[in-house]
């Protein structure tokens, strides 16, 4: 921690450490992004804190966002764009001994509010402030930030040395926390400032009184910089007129203190010829339009001209708090404490690991670890992702409540890569998660990492990290392999890569302290294939659960008297697409009221051509009514579930699924389905009951059980219902996330 104290000119050393802070957020037109810095709230560590927004002219749906978040969420309306104005009726309201702001585009980090108030062990200190990450999340916007009475600033890496009268330890508005005494003994936020260097200039008035600010390097907020009536999403500004304004009014008010009045208009005067200058820049690189330009250029000069004379023409701050009267309004209120979901000391701090997270990939474990890890967040425990970024370069995000970290890949080290003997490409993958694990664990504190077995990717996590490792268990190389031509047909991909992968995974299952399984049927497998014991002292089952994705969605027009069949999946050999293929020319011609929508992947080659590309020419030699086919290829999540939703028969003949999260989607929409007793689909379909098992991969086999069901539209009702009630019973969100935290908890205590 960095403070700046100068000399106290009334010292109150009685005051008592702070312990309430009172979270206020001003905001205009940001639904979206309020949303998200509202549910960050539910992850900070300390317990009693308040929230207050103070809502502006919004065309959006703001004020149904904070509604959403509940009543303890206290609002206050404003009716114009003035940020400072806005602050004073968040002030206004507060009751915590600090008062911390924050933007409506920024996210905290879940000991933010536990590290500012250590900067208050020093009564000297009236605000403290912490370090800003930028929109990516890695680097950082700001650390100490030094500013003299011009209003101009210089980021330094680390504590500042040359402080005094006219250099101050400036807080930004983002992360910028205050005691709330202090606050209001200076008139509280000066409303000239509707824009920029609102906050610099309550430390220079605070410095001026003699109080200290301070910088706790880890207190750390995300700015996301989201698009504005400021500026754009680029930031490129819409508008200068308010920055121009408060920086004129901040130098007169400040500068003019130290400095005679020219070299004020003086410095005023070079700082519109920069920034024509920037404009102009702006127009020459292609950011505005020569006419944005000249508007931008009228707006700085008629700003300055504003600030000059508001400087001159007021003694003090303006606005609400000026008169120090204001801590009577609202005295009746009280305290409204946040509720946490979970306490710091209930909560699980857990890190799952998933090279596909959505919306970037939409594979089987992105999607499974996405619906764990929002279904945990909701009850209040802190869940990270670390997943791969689809740039080159890393970011992060919180989405849905949990933390998302999108990595590039690096380099392991190269005597790990000799010792491991495992694909380069895997390795680097894994340690590359493994180092990220590492580099933000002093602050998220994890008690368990999970990842899938699949990819080996948490191979040096369980090697390198000191953190209770559960690997996670789905379709493992070698139960894929007899359903793979392009890795059967390669042979040195075959010794090179896959071999060695289902090696180190054989080691894995004897070795790993955790592992977590989805079906009985899916470990009973791998303990067949790699011959393994895998003992219930070491594995948890957990089955599947997913939200109920039903609600609100809209079925496509149907046909009358039409049965739709729905396939779902990459059009390949382990997926059993060609069993469905082969078929469908004797369902066609014997049931004319079926048609057929096959969803997913449809581009994979084999063997010098994809499987429509095969069936489809087969079937106009045997003049099969392709008309009733259609091939969708991959869709969007919301598509999908329109397919879903209009279908009567679900069919999905994997050679092979450890779980099969397909089943239980078209469950949900109550629709029967067809699956072959592999794998975890033994544990999901219920013979008879809420669809048909085949006993091996024979398309007269599929074609009767199809068959069956298109011709039965009772059948049909019967088993979707079934499907619907199993779902609900035993495959629903709550159910895995019940499951799968009492697991978790016994791992961390495991420690």
């Amino acid at each position: 921690m960095h403070r700046d104290t100068p000399h106290m000119t009334d010292p109150d050393l009685s005051l008592a450490p702070p312990r309430t802070v009172s979270i206020v957020i001003a905001t205009a037109g940001r639904a979206v992004s309020l949303d998200r810095t509202l549910l960050s709230l539910r992850q900070l560590r300390h317990p009693l804190f308040e929230a207050i927004v103070v809502l502006g002219p919004s065309p959006d749906d703001s004020k149904e966002i904070v509604a959403r978040h509940g009543d303890f969420v206290r609002l206050a309306m404003i009716d114009r764009l003035n940020l400072s104005a806005a602050r004073n009726i968040g002030l206004s309201m507060a009751r915590g001994d600090i008062v911390a702001f924050i933007d409506d585009d920024a996210i905290p980090e879940p000991d933010w509010l536990d590290l500012l108030l250590t900067g208050y062990k020093d009564p000297n200190v009236a605000q403290v402030g912490g370090f800003i990450r930028d929109n990516r999340g890695v680097d950082f916007q700001a650390k100490y930030l030094v500013v003299d009475r011009f209003g101009d600033s210089v980021d330094y890496e680390g504590p500042p040395q040359d402080l005094g009268d006219d250099l101050f330890l400036a807080l930004t508005g983002t992360n910028f926390s205050a005691r709330r005494k202090r606050l209001l003994e200076i008139g509280g936020f000066d409303e000239e400032y509707a824009y920029f260097l609102d906050e610099t200039d309550v430390t220079v008035r605070l410095h001026d009184r003699g109080w200290g600010s301070a910088i706790v390097p880890e207190a750390e907020i995300h700015h996301k910089y989201e698009a504005s009536h400021m500026r754009t999403a680029t930031r490129v500004p819409r508008t200068m007129y308010p920055t121009a304004r408060s920086k004129a009014y901040f130098c007169c008010v400040h500068g003019g203190r130290r400095r005679p009045l020219y070299n004020v208009m003086a410095y005023l005067a070079d700082f519109v010829r920069k920034e024509r200058a920037w404009k102009n820049d702006l127009f020459r690189y292609g950011h505005a339009d020569q006419a944005t330009i000249e508007r931008l250029i009228e707006e700085v000069e008629q700003g300055v001209r504003d600030g000059v004379r508001d400087a001159f023409y007021h003694h003090g701050p303006q606005g609400l708090l000026a008169d120090g009267a204001a801590d009577s309004a609202g005295d009746s209120a009280e305290f409204l404490p946040f509720p946490l979901p979970l306490s710091a000391q209930d909560r699980l701090r857990l890190c799952f690991l998933s090279q596909d997270y959505p919306p970037v990939g939409s594979g089987g474990i992105g999607q499974w670890t996405r619906e764990m890890a929002i279904g945990l967040a909701a009850r209040g425990h802190e869940v990270t992702v670390i997943c791969r970024s689809e740039t080159d370069y890393p970011y992060i995000d919180f989405i849905e409540g949990v933390w998302v970290h999108r990595i590039v890949v690096g380099p392991a080290d190269p005597a790990e890569a000799e010792r491991e003997d495992v694909p380069l490409a895997l390795l680097n993958y894994s340690a590359s998660v493994a180092a990220e694990i590492e580099r933000i664990q002093a602050r998220r504190q994890f008690q368990v990492v999970c990842g899938p077995i699949f990819d080996l990717e948490p191979l040096a996590a369980l090697r390198c990290l000191d953190i209770p490792t559960v690997v996670s268990l789905q379709t493992t190389y070698k139960l894929a392999l007899p359903h793979k031509p392009d890795w059967l047909s390669n042979d040195w991909y075959r010794k090179s890569h896959v071999d060695k992968v289902i090696a180190k995974e054989k080691e894995l299952l004897e070795t790993a302290p955790f592992i977590l399984a989805n079906t009985s049927g899916l470990v009973s497998d791998l303990e067949t294939s790699y011959a393994v014991s895998l003992k219930p002292d070491r594995v948890m089952i957990v089955p599947h659960g997913i939200k109920d994705l039903a609600r609100g969605v809209e079925p496509m027009a149907a046909k009358p008297g039409v049965v739709k069949l729905l396939f779902v999946g990459r059009l390949e050999l382990r997926k059993g697409a060609d069993l469905l293929l082969n078929a469908l020319p004797s369902l066609l011609r014997d049931h004319p009221q079926l048609e057929v929508d096959i969803v997913g992947d449809d581009s994979l080659v084999i063997d010098g051509e994809t499987l429509r590309q095969r069936y489809e020419a087969r079937w106009r030699d045997a003049r099969v009514d392709t008309e009733r086919v259609a091939f969708h290829g991959a869709v969007s999540r919301a598509d999908l579930l329109r397919h879903y939703a209009s279908c009567d028969i679900f069919v999905a003949p994997s050679r092979y699924e450890s779980f099969g999260l397909i089943y239980v989607e078209a469950m949900i929409f109550a629709k029967p389905v067809i699956g072959l007793a592999v794998g975890g689909v033994v544990d999901v379909v219920a013979q008879g009951v809420n669809g048909f098992l085949l006993e091996r991969d024979d398309p007269a086999l599929l074609s009767e059980a199809i068959g069956r069901l298109v011709k039965d539209p009772a059948a049909r009702m019967q088993m979707g219902r079934a499907g619907r009630d199993l779902y609900e019973q035993k495959f629903n969100i709550e159910k895995m996330v019940d499951g799968t935290v009492n697991c978790f908890i016994k791992v961390a205590c495991a420690r």
